[in-house]
């Protein structure tokens, strides 16, 4: 999806790198291991309080991302508008949407935010003891 958005707004593929990189969860280990799968840098851009801490403990130089009216175009209010069937399609790039909704991930995202109960226990009423 990363790659959708960036050809949707003409970004030249020679000036980027995605690199897949498997998160170890072991925090000693993710900075070296994620050093040994890319290209070399030298600023690491960051939000997530664990990340910055890490690489800045490792001698990066670390540099938040300065966030765009986050109250909308956030990860969490879009997966909740998904799931409430109410419209988001305007706040991710609409190749973005598209490739969502062509592998049904709203569809699935909707069916993940159901409980885990069995559905016919959901309705049934629960007398103690």
């Amino acid at each position: 999806m990363i790659r959708l958005a960036l050809d949707e707004v003409k970004i030249d593929a020679a000036k980027y790198y995605l690199i897949p990189v498997r998160d170890l969860r072991i925090h000693d280990l993710w900075v070296p291991h994620l050093v040994s799968q890319t290209p070399r840098f030298e600023i690491v851009f960051s939000n997530e309080p664990v990340t910055f801490r890490l690489f800045k403990e490792a001698g990066f130089r670390v540099e938040p991302i300065p966030f765009y009216d986050r109250e909308t175009y956030s990860s969490t209010e879009i997966r909740e508008r998904v799931v409430r069937g109410d419209s988001w399609e305007k706040l991710v790039p609409s190749s973005v949407a598209a490739y969502i909704k062509s592998v049904f991930g709203d569809e699935r995202l909707r069916e993940l935010a159901l409980s885990d109960e069995p559905r016919h226990h959901r309705h049934e009423q629960h007398t103690p003891f």
